[in-house]
């Protein structure tokens, strides 16, 4: 299943585009079987040895996670997504996302040349396009940006651990798993807390 929306009116993304240039994303030295570029993931993850809980960044880049929120209300709400990938610059070699489930959805926005995401043998151009497809069984990769400054995000579900789901369900969205994270207590960093498993 791929769908490819229509271009949309890129004022839709100019606040989250503010929230990106706000900040600079950090090179991420830890991908290197997919790709390069500055990339970060926000919203909540399975960290190894850690649990479930919210990412690192959530604090640091809480005004783009706010945006990026805000933005899949818009483009994808079907989106049944846990994690938010946020890229600069970011090109992939052919690769799939064997710890995603379900289907992803990314877009593109700013000015830029190349960095077409390549799905199979089809180049697709998502800037201010969202295309919604299944990582985790679709062979894709992102080509060499050629000029301008690429954008890009990524809203998806991570996979989890089997006694999550034992415990609590398959089925809860962003929101119903925030709700199991412990409340942050005083000055504590949010990805301190994780879910009891």
């Amino acid at each position: 299943m791929i769908r490819h929306s229509d271009p949309l009116d890129p004022q839709i993304f100019q606040p989250l585009l503010e929230a990106y240039e706000s900040h600079t994303i950090p090179v991420y030295g830890e991908r290197k079987n997919s790709g390069k570029g500055r990339t970060q993931a926000l919203g909540i993850i399975a960290r190894r040895n850690y649990g479930i809980g919210y990412a690192r960044g959530n604090d640091r880049y809480a005004n783009i996670l706010k945006e990026a929120r805000a933005l899949a209300k818009i483009i994808c709400p079907e989106i049944n997504y846990t994690s938010i990938m946020v890229n600069v610059d970011y090109t992939a070699d052919p690769h799939v996302d064997r710890n995603n489930i379900g289907v992803s959805c990314v877009v593109a926005f700013s000015k830029f040349e190349g960095g077409a995401l390549k799905i199979g043998d089809i180049e697709y151009n998502i800037a201010y396009r969202p295309l919604v497809f299944k990582a985790s069984s679709n062979v894709h990769s992102v080509s060499a940006i050629t000029s301008g400054r690429r954008y890009s995000i990524v809203f998806f579900k991570q996979r989890f651990p089997q006694k999550f789901y034992e415990k609590y369900s398959s089925d809860l969205d962003y929101d119903g798993i925030a709700a199991l994270i412990p409340p942050r207590l005083g000055d504590q960093s949010l990805s301190s807390f994780r879910i009891p498993l």
